[in-house]
């Protein structure tokens, strides 16, 4: 049986440090084929030269543009270049164990009513590696996930792996907002249920520059507060009511009393 075609896209913006074992990562897969696809987004550090360097040698596509944000250069990835029929993301700072996508594909295999699966993530320290700051989510959620996920985005982006044929009839990822993956995680449970492989195949580094530690909490709920209210129609008003609720509780102050404590 031919094996289907995944593309991989990868938004980079200033991680020259980083990028190269992001873009490895991908090519070591133990899965074939792969569509690389790297879009730098107007990066002013040296991502470009690294990056140049790599696709003469190793032969993918790499595109160039002025700074447009992360969710318009995926969608741009996506609709303009790709053609799998599976679509992965990876962010430029991060990486995969070799055997994610196969680890994926065999269990969308297993769950043919499935377009979208997930794995456990690995959060790291430069400083260490190996040593992990957490595993997450602990309990990966399956099946009819909605409910779940309007709660809280326990999906780490850079490990899903979803249909072309889903992304479409979402229409791809929502430029207005800077929570894009939950939101678009959110719709994919409105339309196929999820499966996941139990494992922290995606590596996610952990440093000052995440755009979670940039952005005030203040900020961070305010957009939750907008895609929350974009789907609203998805889920009960009662369960609407308690996760922007939650939400804004955890962000005015659960979060500062733990930062308190530590």
């Amino acid at each position: 049986m031919k094996q289907k075609l995944i593309s991989v896209i990868i938004p980079c913006y200033n991680h020259a440090q980083y990028v190269e074992r992001s873009i490895l990562s991908v090519l070591n897969q133990s899965y074939r084929p792969i569509e690389l696809i790297v879009i730098d987004d107007g990066s002013s550090d040296a991502s470009i030269s690294v990056v140049e360097k790599l696709a003469d040698k190793y032969d993918f596509m790499f595109i160039k543009q002025k700074n447009q944000g992360v969710c318009k250069t995926l969608n741009r990835g996506i609709q303009e270049f790709s053609k799998g029929d599976y679509i992965a993301l990876l962010a430029s700072d991060d990486y995969w164990h070799s055997d994610k996508i196969q680890e994926q594909i065999s269990a969308l295999s297993q769950n043919p009513d499935s377009e979208f699966c997930f794995t456990q993530a690995f959060e790291f320290e430069d400083s260490a590696p190996d040593k992990p700051l957490r595993i997450f989510p602990s309990k990966p959620l399956t099946g009819k996930v909605l409910n779940q996920v309007f709660l809280r985005q326990h999906v780490p982006a850079g490990s899903m792996l979803f249909t072309r044929k889903l992304y479409d009839r979402l229409g791809g990822f929502d430029e207005n907002l800077l929570e894009e993956d939950w939101d678009f995680v959110i719709r994919a449970a409105s339309e196929t249920s999820f499966c996941a492989v139990s494992k922290p195949l995606f590596f996610y580094r952990s440093h000052a520059a995440n755009i979670m530690k940039i952005r005030s909490r203040r900020n961070i709920f305010q957009q939750k507060a907008v895609l929350l209210s974009k789907n609203y129609g998805l889920v009960s008003p009662l369960l609407w009511f308690f996760s922007i609720s939650s939400h804004f509780i955890y962000d005015h102050f659960i979060y500062k009393i733990k930062g308190f404590i530590k």
